[in-house]
C-alpha cells in the first residue's frame, strides 16, 4: 500500500489512514526492536497514547514513507508543481505522513498544517549506522501578501543530527529516540510527561521548536503548511542492507496530538542558531589546489595535444533557509548542516553556464577533500542532468570515500595530495581510474547525449567541531574545468 500512494502523499494530497497500522500499535515488523527498553513496543505506546488523552488531548496515529525523486521522476509521476527529481542526492529519504487534522485524522498528507499548541510526536529507533542523517523540518508553502500560495522549501531552523539527537544508545545509530514537533512550550511540557509516565527516558526526548514568530501557524486558507523529512547519506560499510531496510519499513510511530480544549499559547522564543565556523580555514590550501590545476592541465595536454580547457565558476548557495523565507524564494530544500557550491547549469539559483559533452571533451573536477581537512563529516559532488526536461536528475559522483589518492596521480611528490582529490567526469571513461561516466541506470526516460546540459552540486555535512555546516570563508571552493579538443 505505501508503494502505491507514494505520489499522492508527497504531493501533499490526502491518503486513507488506512495505510497506516491501527493506534496504539508499532506497525509491521521492522529491523531492530522497540522491546529493547523501559517504554518502548505496543504497551509503551498505548499508555503514552493513554497518558495523553487523560491529559485533555487527541491522538491521531500517522505514517512514513520512502521519499526518492529520481525514482518517481524515471516513473513520470514526480513532484506535483516541480516535475523533476530536484537535484537530489543519491540515497533515499523518509517522509513523515501526518493526519491531516484533528478533524480529519482518516487523512494522512506530507504537507501539514499545525495549530499553534499541537505537536507532531515521533517515537522509535534512530538510523542504522551512517555518515549522516537529520530529521529536517521545512515550511513548504506560504500564503503571501497578495493571496498567492508560494511553494519556499526553505529549513525552519536547526536540524536533529546525528551529531546531536540525544538518546540512551552508545552510538546516535540504531538507538532509541523520541522528537517532539511543537511551537508551543506548554505541549512539549505535557507531552514530555506523558513520555515519561509511559516509560521512554528523559535523555531520549528531542524537542524540534518549530518558531511561531517566524511561522503563520493555524489550520485554514492563510496558515503555513509543513513538511518533515528524515535526510540521510552514506550507509557505512556493512550496514547497507539494514539502512534499505529502515527505510522501507522503519521502527518509528507518528502521532498528531491535538489539545481538546482551548489553552493560553505560550510558544517558543526563535531558538539559537548553532554558529557556523571555527576560524580554521582551509585557504592556505589555496597554492597547493593551483598547483592541482596545473598538473592536471600539464597531464591531460601531454595525452591530448591541443586540447584547450576552460575554468567553469563555482559559487556558494543555499546557505541559510531563513534568508530564503524573508525574501520569499524556494531554496528546494536547503540545510543548515550543509555547506553547498554549484557550477554549470542550475538555473535556480542564477548558475546559467550551459555545460555540455561531447564524445572528445570532459570535465576534471579537483578540490579539497573537506572531511581530510576536518570541515565536513562527509562531502560528495554529483553531476546533474539539470534542464528541466532532463529531470534534474543525478548521472554520477563521488564522495570521499572515493577521493583518497585521486590527486597523487598528478602531484605524486606532494604531501598536499593526500588533502586533495581530481576526477575526470566523460561520457564514456573506458575503464580509466578516478573517471565517472555519466549514466542513470534504469531510467527510460532520459537518454544522456552530447546536447545534455550538465550542472554539478558539491556538498559538505557536519562540521565535527560546530555539529553544523561549515562557514562560507572558511572553505576553499572545489573547482570545475572543462577540456576540449575545439578552442571554448
Amino acid at each position: 500500500m505505501k508503494r502505491m500512494i507514494v505520489a499522492l502523499a508527497i504531493a501533499g494530497l490526502s491518503v486513507a489512514a488506512s495505510a497506516s497500522p491501527p493506534p496504539g500499535s508499532v506497525g509491521p515488523p521492522a529491523r531492530g526492536t522497540l522491546a529493547q527498553a523501559p517504554g518502548k513496543g505496543d504497551a509503551g505506546l498505548a499508555a503514552f497514547r493513554t497518558a495523553l488523552e487523560q491529559d485533555g488531548f487527541e491522538v491521531h496515529r500517522g505514517d512514513t514513507i520512502a521519499l526518492n525523486f529520481v525514482g518517481l521522476w524515471c516513473a513520470g509521476t514526480p513532484i506535483p508543481g516541480y516535475g523533476s527529481a530536484l537535484y537530489s542526492n543519491n540515497q533515499r529519504y523518509l517522509q513523515l505522513l501526518v493526519p491531516r487534522s484533528a478533524k480529519q485524522p482518516e487523512q494522512l498528507t506530507s504537507v501539514f498544517q499545525l495549530d499553534p499548541a499541537e505537536a507532531i510526536v515521533l517515537i522509535g529507533l534512530t538510523p542504522p549506522p551512517e555518515r549522516y542523517f537529520g530529521f529536517t523540518p521545512f515550511l513548504r508553502y506560504r500564503v503571501m501578501a497578495d493571496g498567492s500560495k508560494q511553494q519556499i522549501w526553505a529549513t525552519v531552523g536547526d536540524i536533529v543530527n546525528n551529531a546531536t539527537v540525544k538518546t540512551t544508545g552508545s552510538t546516535p545509530f540504531d538507538s532509541p529516540v523520541a522528537f517532539i514537533f511543537t511551537p508551543d512550550r506548554g505541549t512539549d511540557a505535557r507531552v514530555r510527561k506523558a513520555l515519561l509516565r509511559a516509560g521512554y527516558p528523559a535523555a531520549i526526548i528531542n524537542t524540534s521548536v518549530f518558531p511561531a514568530a517566524l511561522l503563520n501557524l493555524g489550520h485554514g486558507d492563510k496558515g503555513d503548511e509543513f513538511a518533515v523529512v528524515l535526510r540521510n547519506a552514506l550507509w557505512e560499510e556493512g550496514a547497507e542492507d539494514d539502512g534499505e531496510a529502515y527505510i522501507d519499513n522503519p521502527p518509528l510511530s507518528l502521532y498528531r496530538v491535538t489539545p481538546t480544549t482551548a489553552t493560553t499559547a505560550n510558544p517558543f522564543p526563535v531558538p539559537p542558531l548553532r554558529v557556523r565556523g571555527t576560524g580554521q580555514t582551509e585557504i592556505g590550501m589555496m597554492k597547493s589546489l593551483d598547483r592541482l590545476r596545473d598538473a592536471i592541465i600539464d597531464s591531460v595536454t601531454a595525452v591530448n595535444p591541443g586540447y584547450s580547457h576552460e575554468d567553469v565558476p563555482t559559487e556558494p548557495k543555499d546557505y541559510e533557509g531563513y534568508d530564503y523565507i524573508q525574501r520569499g524564494i524556494d531554496p528546494l530544500g536547503d540545510a543548515r548542516d550543509a555547506f553547498a557550491l554549484f557550477a554549470g547549469y542550475m538555473p535556480e539559483w542564477d548558475m546559467k553556464d550551459e555545460i555540455t559533452l561531447e564524445d572528445d571533451e570532459f570535465l576534471m573536477v579537483y578540490g579539497v577533500n573537506h572531511v581530510a581537512t576536518g570541515k565536513a563529516t562527509y562531502m560528495n559532488f554529483n553531476i546533474y542532468a539539470s534542464r528541466l526536461e532532463d529531470g534534474k536528475v543525478p548521472l554520477g559522483g563521488a564522495d570521499d570515500r572515493t577521493m583518497a589518492g585521486s590527486a597523487a596521480a598528478y602531484l605524486p611528490a606532494d604531501p598536499a595530495a593526500n588533502l586533495m582529490y581530481a576526477f575526470k567526469v566523460s561520457r564514456n571513461c573506458q575503464n580509466e581510474p578516478n573517471c565517472l561516466t555519466l549514466a542513470l541506470d534504469g531510467c527510460s526516460r532520459l537518454t544522456i547525449d552530447k546536447d545534455t546540459v550538465l550542472g554539478l552540486l558539491f556538498r559538505m555535512y557536519l562540521e565535527p567541531a560546530t555539529k553544523v555546516g561549515a562557514a562560507m570563508p572558511e572553505i576553499l571552493y572545489d573547482r570545475v574545468m572543462k577540456f576540449s579538443p575545439r578552442a571554448p
